[in-house]
């Protein structure tokens, strides 16, 4: 399953980018973002349950790339305890839908722990309310077969 979502993730990425470059239509430009996001779920101990990552990618269109580089609890975070296997990785692809200055997404992903064997999927839906070149949002996901809410902000150049 977890292939499967990876080639999906593969392919939808490189239908962006395979675009006829000699068409005479107006180009859409490719676009960068960087987002910060603290994701949240249900229980009575925040630092064990919650995670927070930092996302950087490119846009083209309705469509985003990105890499997504983060921690998998804030217990022990920065402490002598810390170490590499409890930061994580992810790939993550999201198709938008505009709808004025707010916009619906779809996403997915796949990612693994550092130094060790652990891998897993993310999917899920959000929004994103625009401001100029920042955006402010709130996804519900599933990550490592847990469901969070993440609100975020992102900003795109």
């Amino acid at each position: 399953m977890k292939n499967i979502l990876t080639l999906i993730c593969l392919v939808l990425a490189t239908s962006v980018f395979a675009q006829d470059s000699t068409s005479t239509k107006s180009k859409t430009p490719i676009t960068g973002y960087v987002a910060y996001g603290l994701s949240v779920t249900n229980t009575t101990d925040f630092k064990t349950s919650s995670y927070t990552g930092v996302e950087g990618g490119i846009c083209y269109g309705n469509l985003s790339l990105g890499a997504v580089f983060g921690r998998g609890s804030l217990k022990g975070m920065g402490s002598s305890t810390d170490n590499i296997n409890q930061y994580f990785y992810e790939v993550k692809t999201v198709a938008s839908f505009p709808m004025d200055k707010i916009s619906g997404n779809i996403i997915l992903g796949y990612g693994g722990y550092f130094n060790t064997t652990h891998q897993f999927i993310e999917y899920g839906v959000g929004m994103v309310y625009s401001v100029k070149s920042f955006g402010y949002g709130l996804t519900y996901s599933n990550w490592d077969g847990v469901n969070y809410l993440t609100p975020s902000v992102m900003y795109n150049f």
